[in-house]
């Protein structure tokens, strides 16, 4: 048996994960059907005190440690108080575009351990009623959730659980199409964790080992900057598998990965980046690989090597329309970034070090 490229099996699983909910901070859902996941494949799956999850495999060499990371966590809102109308108040976790939730449902995970349904609405919601409707800013001071229950007052919805610090995870409305586009919120980072869970279930299937020890990891507080802030001492090179751009200044389209040499945190690791790239040449379909050099973004990679530890640090991944939006991508772009992985994960593209 062989490594194959499977995208029905990606998109399968893509759906599994962005239906589970863990928006920054909340991980109880995501965790458990990821052990029981590991569980039933072999694998044993730890997590330290910053509820990073993590699957060690033995490589062929312990020469060094390899981190694979892809992270868990999705932007959503935090309960910050109550309207008079018994609305809740909310903050963002994460980069939340407002205009983009303006009538979505979702659901408020209570500290009781209570879920509620909702919805997202402006507060001058309806041009039947509001005359500044259409103008008023989409922001933190004019958005609410609005629970769908018999609520019209503060104590409506706190006799119902909700306390400042409820979580609110948004629905994703997971569509795919007979032409392999996908769109759903959450494909960042669900569509690399996708490709990275897929691995691992055909490593155990064929019994192969990659190069070198790796660990797979699965943060939970990348989308507010610090996800791989913590890495164990262990780890030699970190690669963040996480989403990239399309628009002015970024190559390639939908059904492409791209290799990120650079973003507003700045430059990623010179040679492994250009291992990275390598791997790119010799794994990826032809016009399917892109560098990318990304202004208002950053990955868990990054955020390991500025905050202090001692690693070489890298990115790649799937590139996304509308990102922290209701996203869209083609399910080439989530192979392109399986190959690149298999590619770097059995030790593709090494080259000895510059001076």
């Amino acid at each position: 048996m062989t490594i194959t490229y499977d995208p029905y099996r990606l998109t399968a699983l893509l759906k599994d994960l962005v239906e589970l909910d863990s928006t920054v901070g909340y991980y109880p859902q995501i965790h458990a059907w990821l052990r029981d996941w590991l569980e039933a494949r072999g694998y044993q799956m730890t997590v330290d005190h910053k509820a990073t999850a993590y699957v060690k495999v033995p490589g062929q060499s312990s020469q060094k440690t390899v981190c694979l990371g892809a992270h868990l966590d999705t932007i959503g809102l935090i309960v910050r108080g109550f309207n008079e109308d018994g609305t809740l108040r909310v903050r963002q976790l994460g980069g939340i575009n407002y205009h983009s939730l303006e009538g979505e449902t979702c659901r408020v995970h209570c500290r009781d351990g209570r879920t509620l349904d909702g919805q997202v609405i402006c507060n001058k919601h309806s041009v039947h009623v509001f005359e500044e409707c259409r103008t008023t800013p989409r922001d933190e001071d004019n958005m609410s959730v609005s629970l769908i229950a018999d609520v019209k007052d503060p104590e409506d919805a706190r006799g119902l659980g909700v306390t400042q610090g409820a979580i609110v995870s948004i629905d994703p409305h997971f569509q795919a199409f007979d032409n392999g586009y996908i769109v759903s919120r959450h494909i960042d980072d669900k569509g690399a964790v996708a490709v990275l869970l897929d691995l691992l279930d055909q490593l155990a299937q064929v019994g192969q080992k990659p190069a070198y020890d790796t660990l797979f990891a699965f943060p939970i507080y990348e989308e507010i900057g610090h996800g791989g802030a913590y890495v164990p001492d262990e780890v030699d090179e970190y690669v963040a598998l996480d989403i990239t751009l399309l628009g002015p200044d970024y190559d390639g389209d939908e059904h492409s990965v791209g290799v990120i040499v650079s973003d507003h945190k700045g430059p990623y690791d010179w040679d492994l980046s250009n291992q990275l790239i390598r791997c790119a040449q010799e794994a990826c379909d032809e016009g399917r690989w892109n560098t990318q050099v990304c202004f208002h973004y950053s990955t868990d990679a990054n955020a390991a090597y500025v905050l202090g530890n001692n690693l070489r640090s890298g990115a790649f991944g799937m590139a996304c329309l509308n990102t922290h939006g209701r996203e869209r991508c083609h399910v080439d772009a989530l192979v392109q970034t399986q190959k690149l992985a298999y590619a770097y994960l059995m030790g593709k593209g090494a080259q000895v070090a510059s001076a």
